[in-house]
């Protein structure tokens, strides 16, 4: 639904009423579509269908994906200087490309991290911090002061240490979730899942993303439809305080609804012998193309280590 496709008397000032009131229906209904579209994409593209399980990474073998790529991850650690680790975005990027991985699905998840880790790696950036060579000026103090024991500089500045230290942690950060984003996207959850539990996930905390994962889209279904009944019956935008009610009581009745389809799903699990053991199917042998996945994973992981200590 649009504007376009709304009556005319959807837009007609109310008797008593006023232009500004009308704004404020169309710009609360336009907020209720958004949150319909989001839901509508979290369950078309985020959950329900991976972008790439049909790729030359969603043929690898779940427990050689995992190792491999969570062995990527875990080498970031030992890496510090900024080019080995843009060498690993890049190599991270072309990983993606090559799935073809939908570039808008990552240009979402590249515009939230650094904005989340600059939050984060901000104040490392200063003298305050990070004391080095200054490179911007941002204060300067007319005079000395004093916190306890403590004194602050002449001046707060941005130091070239602190810019490495703050260009260091982002790309970290983008590596990792990049990386876990690849993974991810090439596997479905089930057999993701799967593949944790033969590399020794304790039973509970598979069968809790398991079921979470099941029951999650069912939620999301449920707030849709939450949704769907308050635009399909509004007319007229209430006050604030009535809107502001609305949303509580929508999210109470999710709660309930989820409370409700928790005692219903371990009730029907039980009564169908459920007696606390996760199943695993058939382990698939391990091919020559996982163990070759794993191993160049560990020869780029230790090439990438030796040009951050200058080996190569």
């Amino acid at each position: 639904m649009n504007a376009e496709s709304l009556p005319e008397w959807y837009f007609a000032d109310k008797e008593g009423g006023t232009e500004a009131e009308s704004g404020r229906m169309l710009a609360a209904a336009s907020y209720v579509r958004k949150t319909l579209a989001g839901i509508g994409r979290a369950l078309a593209n985020e959950l329900c269908s991976p972008a790439c399980t049909v790729s030359w990474l969603g043929s690898v073998e779940a427990r050689a994906k995992i190792l491999g790529l969570v062995l990527l991850v875990f080498g970031t650690t030992f890496v510090h200087g900024l080019v080995p680790l843009s060498a690993l975005f890049a190599s991270a990027v072309v990983m993606a490309w090559s799935i073809r991985l939908p570039m808008r699905r990552l240009a979402r998840v590249w515009i939230g991290v650094p904005l989340f880790s600059l939050g984060i790696i901000l104040p490392a950036v200063t003298n305050l911090v990070t004391p080095g060579r200054d490179v911007l000026t941002l204060w300067r103090f007319d005079h000395t002061i004093e916190i306890w024991s403590w004194s602050l500089p002449e001046a707060i500045t941005v130091t070239r240490e602190g810019l490495f230290v703050a260009g260091r942690f982002v790309l970290r950060t983008l590596d990792c979730v990049t990386l876990v984003y690849i993974l991810a996207a090439s596997t479905d959850a089930s057999v993701l899942i799967d593949g944790l539990r033969r590399l020794g996930l304790p039973e509970i905390f598979g069968m809790v993303l398991a079921v979470a994962h099941r029951y999650i889209v069912l939620m999301l279904r449920a707030a849709e439809e939450i949704y769907l009944a308050k635009l399909s019956r509004t007319i007229a935008v209430g006050s604030l305080q009535k809107e502001q009610r609305w949303a509580a009581a929508g999210m109470g009745m999710l709660f309930r609804r989820t409370h409700y389809l928790a005692e219903e799903v371990t009730d029907a699990m039980v009564s169908r012998g459920y007696d606390g053991e996760l199943r695993i199917r058939s382990k698939p042998p391990i091919k020559l193309k996982d163990a070759a996945f794993v191993l160049g994973a560990v020869l780029f992981m230790v090439a990438l280590v030796a040009l951050d200590r200058g080996i190569l």
